[in-house]
């Protein structure tokens, strides 16, 4: 084995573009997880809250942890029994699920990667794997780091797409069979994601009903066709929610406004995304435009959330990512023509593409890094939640901080009397007030816990003086009216 054999090898390796995507696998496995390197618990209270639907889903339980009232799987049963599946399999601990944002993530950059460079090429397909690496994280848009079901939209939406754009060589009937699969679970997954990809689709179903040719026309309609048995089977998830909340159930008002969409997603890469939309418009692909079209949608629905405070449709708040994938998809387009550049030297606009893919990584990275995530327990919380979940009755309604509330309650299994809520909804507000108020003044209401059925009292970092509070274990009470 000469040394120029492994030199070449070396230089083979290196040109090779599918082993590229190893560093960018790791550098975001590394992003999504480093804020759990000193904490290990989940950050969110949506992920708290998807934990106890998928546990409750697994466990069979008939009444809700948060309300006390029967339980009912919500509009996003798709994603909660896809997490209860997994709990019935691996039965995580409430250390373990942080594991699970950092492989969704995985595939997620590998889903990009995988739809990419078959439909533009290998190059663009790591540009874009690169730049959904990279995607930030916060507690109002979502991303990476929380396990929440709109990153789902970053692995599904790819997937959905490399069927229907005929990238993959297979049975017309099979395609069609997947991209129903793939919607109609994302439709029961997270609704928005599932629009952002029903719009993709539609607009390209638009332009081959609209076009010259018969086949084109013919494979059109099999893709309407697609859609509306998507939509269909989708129905009985929405169709409480639109019984009760009427033309309400497709407007959103949101509370917080955001700053703007290229400082979130970065200014270099948005930059590129202008550049790629410029070059990609140019285009005549019917593909290329769906994805165009709906990148300009989403954008105007933001711009319009902005202006007016309500969405119709699409909750503002949700359709980032999906919005940040397709940018990252027509950006790679604009990262890419840099490499047209030959002047003053043949290398020029490769030495430039360098030098801003990586001031883009940087910038992202250490933005990234430097984000705090807020904690709603600690290890000693957690301790005492798996205590009570082994030493106290299934059907006990426990007492504790609201707001350490959403995390308890699925770690210990237990109904709680009242839980911070995700919006101003004054009768839980009551309830919040209704807590604090009880262990602010010692614990010693007692008819208060006799009213409510309440017979666990969790009241770490509060004193109690309740004569008929039986301290099981530190900072655990029960109530013992025999006393």
């Amino acid at each position: 084995m000469s040394i120029d054999w492994i030199l070449e090898r070396i230089k083979t390796i290196i040109v090779e573009k599918d082993i590229w995507i190893i560093p960018i696998l790791i550098l975001g496995g590394i992003l999504s997880f480093y804020p759990h390197f000193d904490y290990p618990f989940l950050f969110h209270v949506d992920e708290w809250f998807h934990i106890a639907q998928a546990k409750q889903i697994a466990l069979g339980s008939p009444i809700d942890w948060y309300t006390g009232e029967a339980f009912i799987p919500g509009l996003e049963q798709g994603w909660h029994g896809l997490l209860a599946g997994i709990y019935l399999l691996f039965h995580p601990s409430s250390t373990q699920w942080i594991v699970l944002p950092t492989i969704l993530h995985l595939l997620a950059i590998f889903s990009t990667y995988l739809f990419v460079s078959r439909f533009l090429d290998k190059t663009k397909g790591l540009i874009s794997s690169f730049l959904i690496a990279l995607l930030p994280t916060n507690i109002t848009i979502g991303g990476p780091v929380f396990l929440i079901p709109v990153n789902l939209s970053l692995i599904i939406i790819p997937l959905a797409l490399l069927f229907a754009f005929n990238l993959v060589k297979i049975k017309p009937v099979y395609k069609y069979a997947i991209i129903i699969i793939l919607t109609t679970f994302l439709l029961y997954a997270h609704a928005p994601s599932a629009i952002v990809l029903l719009l993709i689709l539609f607009f390209k179903t638009l332009f081959l009903i609209c076009s010259k040719e018969r086949s084109e026309r013919t494979e059109g309609f099999h893709l309407l066709s697609v859609l509306i048995i998507s939509v269909l089977l989708s129905l009985p998830n929405f169709f409480n929610e639109i019984l009760t909340r009427g033309f309400a159930s497709i407007t959103f008002n949101f509370y917080i406004k955001l700053s703007e969409i290229f400082l979130l997603y970065g200014i270099l890469p948005t930059i590129f995304f202008i550049i790629g939309f410029y070059f990609a418009s140019k285009e005549k692909n019917k593909e290329i435009w769906a994805l165009l079209l709906t990148s300009l949608f989403l954008l105007f629905n933001i711009v319009v959330f902005a202006q007016m405070g309500i969405n119709i449709l699409l909750p503002y708040q949700r359709t980032f990512l999906p919005l940040f994938l397709l940018m990252a998809i027509i950006g790679s387009i604009g990262f890419a023509q840099l490499f047209a550049i030959k002047e003053p030297i043949k290398k020029a606009g490769a030495i430039i593409f360098v030098i801003l893919i990586l001031t883009t990584g940087v910038i992202a990275i250490q933005s990234n890094m430097n984000y705090t995530y807020y904690q709603i327990i600690d290890e000693t919380d957690n301790e005492n939640a798996e205590w009570i979940q082994e030493n106290t009755k299934m059907n006990a309604v426990m007492l504790c901080d609201p707001w350490k509330a959403r995390a308890l309650a699925p770690i210990a299994e237990r109904t709680v009397y009242s839980v911070t809520p995700f919006g101003p909804i004054e009768k839980e507000l009551d309830r919040v007030d209704n807590a604090t108020a009880f262990l602010n003044n010692g614990c010693r209401n007692t008819s208060f816990l006799i009213e409510h059925n309440i017979s666990i009292v969790y009241a770490r970092g509060y004193n109690c003086y309740n004569p008929y509070l039986e301290e099981l274990t530190k900072d655990i009470y029960l109530l013992n009216l025999k006393k």
